[in-house]
């Protein structure tokens, strides 16, 4: 036996076995699969991981301080909704000082006198918005930390694995060579390994040799890595442990399609043990150390004095 594979290939054999019905009688074809497979993943699993508020799918930005201090959500996050937002004061070693999130109904009431006490953002449609507009100096670094979308699953005959990575010319050879692939093409590369990260988020095709692909780079791509088109991935971004449940949820979805209404609920009962299963392997992360309760205004953390930048975020720690 090879070492174990979780593409979406392999999920899909998966999915059939756990159909329990001939295969001859499924009249879904792989990319229905992968469809459903990607709305179970989006619509049930990932918020299912997130609710047990262990960092999972978290990811940052650094973005230097613009000079209107609006800065756009990443277009990455999971619900547009970010998970909290830092001034860098000092990257090596690395300190960080939390931005308040401040309520528009204070940001319209709030006077001159108490802007230095209430300096932080406020969120205006997809933007977060630093508060006062002078909280901050002109290309310092904030750090946003938000929940990073899972890609879209990718059809089986829509990526390739990489065989051999050449740096020097930029050039990949792949197992399979997708058809629609052309010369402008953009790309995104995903680790074989967990958790299965986007290693390479874009990159576009300079020209292609079947089996082999010259790009604009190929930073960061490893043998036996996931080429797709820009937005989809041929893994399922979620836990190893999460892909039979995800697989049994597209299960029951199929045979619900069927109209196999006793294949449908059995599939389904069977998802919601898997589900009580799953949550006990993915909470609590780390089972010898509790979460500690820190106040943000106490003497654990490094308190941001008002700057010399009219009350914001830039002053000394102690």
């Amino acid at each position: 036996m090879g070492q174990p594979q979780y593409s979406v290939e392999d999920l899909i054999a998966n999915i059939k076995r756990r159909c329990a019905v001939p295969t001859s009688q499924l009249t879904y074809t792989p990319e229905d699969f992968t469809l459903l497979a990607s709305d179970e993943m989006q619509d049930i699993v990932v918020p299912l991981i997130m609710s047990t508020r262990e960092e999972m799918f978290v990811d940052f930005y650094d973005i230097p301080t613009p000079a209107d201090r609006i800065i756009p959500f990443p277009p990455e996050t999971v619900g547009n909704k970010i998970r909290s937002v830092c001034y860098v004061q000092q990257s090596s070693p690395l300190i960080l000082i939390n931005l308040p999130r401040i309520d528009l109904d204070v940001v319209a009431g709030v006077g001159f006198s108490n802007l230095a006490t209430l300096a932080g953002f406020y969120i205006q449609g997809n933007d977060l918005v630093l508060y006062p507009n002078t909280s901050v100096p002109v290309g310092t670094m904030i750090r946003i930390y938000f929940y990073r979308r899972t890609l879209v699953l990718a059809d089986p005959s829509s990526y390739g694995r990489v065989v051999s990575v050449d740096p020097n010319t930029n050039t990949i050879v792949l197992d399979f060579m997708p058809l629609a692939w052309g010369i402008g093409t953009l790309l995104n590369a995903v680790s074989q390994t967990t958790p299965f990260r986007t290693v390479n988020d874009e990159m576009e095709i300079v020209n292609v040799s079947s089996p082999s692909v010259i790009l604009n780079n190929v930073d960061d791509i490893s043998v036996g890595d996931y080429i797709s088109q820009k937005g989809f991935s041929a893994i399922p971004q979620i836990p190893i442990e999460a892909h039979p449940y995800l697989a049994q949820l597209t299960a029951a979805k199929a045979l619900e399609g069927l109209g196999d209404r006793a294949g449908e609920e059995a599939a389904a009962a069977k998802a919601e043990k898997m589900k009580s299963a799953l949550l006990v392997m993915i909470s609590q992360r780390v089972d010898g150390s509790v979460k500690k309760i820190v106040n943000p205004s106490g003497g654990l953390r490094f308190n941001a004095t008002i700057g010399r930048w009219g009350g914001g975020w830039g002053g000394s720690t102690y």
